[in-house]
């Protein structure tokens, strides 16, 4: 038997809650996004995990200061399988430029190097100022 594949419900039918898109950043800003462990704003610890942590942190960037900071919680967190192509795919039409991560799982990473987002890589429970700091992205 071949796994099955249905848009938005994983393989084999499992399913979890899709998020759409967010909307384009301004011109000019540059959409960072990356996992967290905690949803406490700039203090949130970077995950071990990617794709399965229980939060994403979307922060658009302008002149190197943080100019909007959104914490959601990841439904593709207990995904059985696709949480990796998911979330990959939800960065992309996001329109990320940009990851930051403790590592990446290969089917994540492939999404992202296709679609040319840089990836930074940061120890595992590294503050996410300290990670935007670290990368160069931001100073703070």
């Amino acid at each position: 038997m071949t796994p099955q594949y249905f848009p938005g419900r994983g393989f084999w039918g499992q399913s979890f809650q899709q998020i759409p898109p967010l909307p384009p950043p301004p011109p000019g800003v540059e959409r960072v996004v990356t996992t967290v462990d905690s949803n406490t704003g700039l203090t949130s610890p970077i995950s071990f995990r990617f794709a399965r942590a229980p939060f994403i942190a979307v922060v658009d960037i302008s002149e190197k200061s943080i100019k909007n900071l959104k914490i959601i919680s990841n439904p593709y967190a207990g995904a059985l399988r696709g949480a990796g192509m998911g979330l990959g795919q939800w960065i992309v039409s996001s329109r990320a430029s940009a990851v930051i991560a403790s590592r990446l799982g290969p089917n994540i990473g492939f999404v992202l190097q296709q679609a040319g987002v840089k990836v930074f890589f940061v120890p595992p429970g590294t503050p996410l100022r300290e990670a935007l700091k670290q990368t160069g992205l931001v100073e703070l």
